[in-house]
């Protein structure tokens, strides 16, 4: 095989250098909207049965998982009771219509208190969901439960938190759960900061929570990496500040995670709901070393995060979120719950449904004319290449 000659050697090199050069300017990413797309309720005594018949009260609905075609499973915290729910969409995300289907009553682990919060599902094969347990004291430390949905009253496994999560505050422990759809992992948070980490949120400053990330291999779970999250401050209204945390977490097929954070006070307006995207690039991974026993007086990068929605007109206490399916947009549906439980709480069983928008943002103007440059300057070699210079006669 003949050898290339030189210039046939230096344009290819040219060629790929370009090409490359073209390839290397940053895609832009794909980011996230949200619109509110309304709310309904079922009665506040409303009722159902569960697995073997026995009655169970549809309230204190804490958290929410979709679990294909039209049906999700609600988790209601104090009583140990999950509730399914038949929701169908409009192409726009909104609720077409709503229904309760039944449920089940998961048994009581010994010794613990069953202040379940959050829910994430398996899929159909396992069959089976994972509860987190806010675990208000005196009951032992945080941990989340696998319970079976072909045989309800099975516990399959019990994960245990890392020992930092054992100084949460009471009524303040994992209120999150979620579990990435291909199921490789989940994630879950306190709701506000442990004892070691800082203060519980105020009107003037929020508070530090930990994102817990599970690793997921078959049936095997296990703590992985931790992150800081800085919750909102306590919304200003009329009234006294009560609180603001973590409420639920939702991670999309693509891994990208979505905090739900709930701000109420004691007075007008009574929430505030808002939900941010998360990113987790440059942030510290705060289980190694010292980190990982408390975040006081410590040095560490928090993760990034972008608001979405924000509102006080929901005028209820939701509490809960979950990925829906897919709508004929290509978006998706996101259906919340509202937690009814507080005796002077004017929240009842209410869904909330959003849409969530999928966003391609501009490109950025270095962006363009970096690559208006590189390919300037790539066409401009190759000319001279390819151009025969004229050779003067004597």
């Amino acid at each position: 095989m003949p050898k290339p000659s030189l210039r046939e050697a230096i344009s290819s090199s040219v060629l790929a250098c370009g090409i490359l050069l073209l390839a290397s300017c940053p895609a832009a990413a794909a980011n996230y909207s949200i619109n509110y797309r309304g709310k309904t309720s079922f009665s506040k005594t409303a009722t159902t049965t569960d697995q073997g018949g026995a009655s169970i009260n549809v309230n204190e609905m804490s958290g929410i998982v979709y679990r294909g075609g039209n049906s999700f499973t609600a988790v209601s915290d104090e009583n140990g009771k999950l509730i399914n729910l038949n929701v169908t969409f409009n192409n726009d995300g909104s609720i077409a219509t709503s229904a309760i289907a039944g449920g089940y009553s998961v048994p009581i682990v010994p010794n613990v208190h069953d202040d379940y919060e959050g829910i994430a599902y398996t899929g159909a094969t396992r069959n089976s969901v994972f509860v987190s347990n806010e675990s208000t004291s005196p009951s032992p430390p945080p941990a989340i439960y696998e319970f079976s949905l072909t045989n309800p009253s099975t516990l399959l496994q019990t994960i245990n938190m890392p020992a930092v999560f054992a100084n949460r505050r009471d009524n303040r422990g994992l209120e999150s759960l979620t579990r990435r759809p291909d199921g490789t992992e989940m994630w879950t948070a306190n709701e506000e900061a442990l004892t070691v980490d800082g203060p519980v949120a105020t009107a003037s400053a929020g508070t530090v929570v930990r994102l817990q990330r599970l690793a997921v291999s078959g049936n095997t779970v296990t703590p992985a990496q931790q992150y800081a999250y800085v919750v909102d401050p306590i919304h200003s209204g009329l009234g006294t500040p009560d609180r603001s945390g973590l409420s639920d977490l939702v991670e999309l097929p693509d891994g990208t995670l979505l905090a739900l954070e709930r701000s109420a006070i004691v007075g007008l307006p009574v929430f505030q709901s808002r939900i941010y995207q998360i990113s987790l690039g440059g942030a510290t991974d705060v289980s190694q070393g010292a980190l990982a026993n408390g975040l006081i007086g410590q040095t560490y990068t928090p993760v990034t995060k972008t608001l979405l929605f924000s509102s006080t007109s929901i005028g209820e206490n939701f509490e809960g979120l979950a990925l829906g399916p897919q709508l004929p947009s290509g978006n998706y549906s996101l259906l919340g719950v509202c937690d009814s439980g507080e005796p002077n709480d004017p929240s009842s069983n209410t869904l909330v449904a959003l849409e969530l928008v999928t966003t391609v943002p501009e490109p950025q103007a270095w962006m363009l004319a970096a690559g208006g440059a590189g390919l300037a300057l790539f066409l401009v070699v190759l000319r001279r290449l390819f151009t025969r210079r004229k050779v003067p006669t004597a």
